[in-house]
């Protein structure tokens, strides 16, 4: 009985393989240039960052450390100088807070401080750090965790008030206690990058591979950064017999038209036909299938970088949108 079961769950085993891998998901990640959180006119040329917080004794009481402001300052002012974003970074010692008293959030500038100081340091903007601190979570000596918070604020001239605020959290662990302000410093910096100018990110892109040998080779083509002979492969399905195949290769071809020339209208159009080919008669009224959530999912995410690319173009337009 077992001799005649044996060879019958080979093939079972065998079937479930073949089923599982004639077709596969895999994700590629692209660096991509995402907006600012802030959008700066293209006459913010130059920049100053100020420190807004006066010295103060930490409360062991909170477990509540403060930072150095002005070291922050100067890393920041460091880290938008190295994005070459602005014509010029200016950073200055002068302390423009003084009582601690007042909270951060309500120790603003007053709009003739403003004039004054970027009049006197030949500037378009203020970023003022006006808070900056790290609370202990715990400690294992020489372990610790805790978080880095962040408080800044930029200024304008001609704008009564603040025309952007920063607030940001970041928990963090650090190896050994000795690292934790000099690290802590730069993490505070690092904090107030996005709001300020376009970063580098990944994104991760989905694409059909495992069908048939094209696609194992296209996938080796993506591998290796070779789009155009990927998408030449991909092409030759699009108009298969197989609606699956058609199907794969229009959501690959999407991706294809986002990744090479940001054309956001062509990459649309190749998933609205995947997503369409994705939804046969027998799926109506059925929950979703893996491939319809997967192509839904994805045209979300390509709006969303559609929308950001629009505020890169106007962000960048500075640099003639050469990015």
């Amino acid at each position: 009985m077992k001799q005649l079961l044996l060879p019958k769950l080979i093939a079972i085993m065998l079937t479930c393989s073949a089923f599982i891998s004639c077709s596969s998901v895999k994700w590629v990640g692209i660096d991509r240039l995402v907006p600012a959180k802030m959008d700066l006119s293209e006459q913010v040329r130059r920049v100053a960052v100020l420190n807004n917080q006066p010295a103060v004794e930490d409360s062991k009481a909170s477990e509540e450390f403060f930072l150095s402001s002005q070291a922050v300052a100067d890393t920041l002012a460091q880290y938008l100088a190295d994005a070459a974003y602005f014509d010029e970074v200016v950073v200055s010692d002068t302390v423009c807070a003084s009582n601690w008293l007042i909270d951060h959030k309500g120790r603003e500038l007053r709009p003739t401080m403003v004039d004054e100081l970027c009049k006197k340091l030949g500037v378009d903007m203020l970023v003022t750090v006006d808070y900056v601190s790290f609370v202990l979570a715990g400690v294992d000596f020489p372990f610790a965790t805790g978080t880095v918070k962040v408080f800044m604020k930029c200024y304008q001239q001609g704008n009564p008030r603040p025309v952007a605020s920063i607030r940001r959290t970041c928990e963090m662990e650090w190896e050994h206690w000795n690292y934790l302000k000099p690290h802590a410093v730069c993490v505070a910096a690092v904090l107030a990058l996005p709001t300020l100018v376009p970063q580098w990110q990944s994104e991760q892109f989905p694409f059909y591979t495992g069908a048939n040998v094209g696609q194992r080779d296209a996938a080796v083509y993506v591998r290796e950064g070779n789009w155009e002979g990927a998408a030449t492969l991909w092409r030759q399905q699009l108009n298969h017999k197989n609606r699956r195949r058609q199907m794969e290769a229009h959501l690959n071809m999407a991706v294809f038209h986002e990744v090479t020339d940001d054309n956001v209208t062509m990459a649309r159009d190749y998933a609205q036909k995947a997503l369409k080919l994705s939804k046969g008669e027998k799926d109506k009224g059925k929950e979703l299938s893996y491939d319809t959530h997967l192509i839904t999912e994805y045209m979300k995410e390509m709006e969303r970088r559609g929308r950001n690319l629009e505020r890169v173009k106007q962000q960048m337009h500075r640099f003639s949108n050469d990015f």
